[in-house]
This record gives structure tokens, sequence and C-alpha cells, in this order.
């Protein structure tokens, strides 16, 4: 089977109510460059599916930058990973709840707070 009928068989799957297997996800997780247009498009095509044409728009707060005590590389969360970002602590409750009311006033439709931690600091 050539990659994209395997590309093209997994939205099928998807289409017809199923779900991938996780070895399914890995393949296409590691199919070569060259078919990413390919994946993108089918990616797309199920999203609009499922979803129609509707946007959200969410915006996010970084609550917590660069003070989690894990040491994940790949974070930028983390206290031991250099974004050149200025580390800050937890806001209080009201500068949380303004950020929330000029998100909403701005056209958000959800606010999520990003924070990271093993436990609260």
């Amino acid at each position: 089977m050539s990659v994209l009928e395997f590309i093209k068989e997994c939205q099928e799957k998807v289409f017809s109510g199923n779900h991938i297997s996780a070895k399914d996800a890995e393949k296409l997780l590691n199919i070569p460059e060259e078919y990413l247009p390919d994946l993108a498009k089918c990616a797309n095509e199920i999203t609009r599916d499922f979803n129609g044409e509707k946007v959200d728009v969410e915006q996010l707060n970084n609550i917590k930058k660069n003070a989690c005590s894990e040491d994940c590389t790949f974070c930028g969360q983390s206290a031991f990973f250099d974004t050149g970002i200025e580390t800050y602590q937890l806001p209080s409750p009201e500068e949380v709840v303004s950020k929330a009311q000029k998100a909403k006033d701005e056209g958000a439709e959800s606010y999520c707070l990003v924070a990271a931690w093993r436990e609260p600091s």
C-alpha cells in the first residue's frame, strides 16, 4: 500500500466513525516529509466534516512562566529552560479576572490558564 493510500485509509476509518490504531497513528507521525501536505489536507477534511467552518477563538494566559520545578527541556515553563523571558509567579485572582474580561471583550470564546508544576509553590 502506498503512503497516500494509507493516509486515505486512515481518513476513511475516521469518517466511518472508527478510530485509527496506535500503530497507524505512529505510522502517520513518521510519514516522509514530502507527504505532509497530503496528511494536512486529509486532517483538514476531517476537521471540516466534524466541525464545519466554525472557528473558536481561544486566548491563553501563561500564569507561571519559567517557574515550574520540573526539568522538561521541551517546555517553556520549566525553570531550567532558558527562554529569555522574565520569570514570574502566579498573578493575583484580580489580575486573572481582569485579563479574562479583556479577552472576552476582544472576542475570545474561551480563556485558558496555563501553568505547570508538580505541586503549588
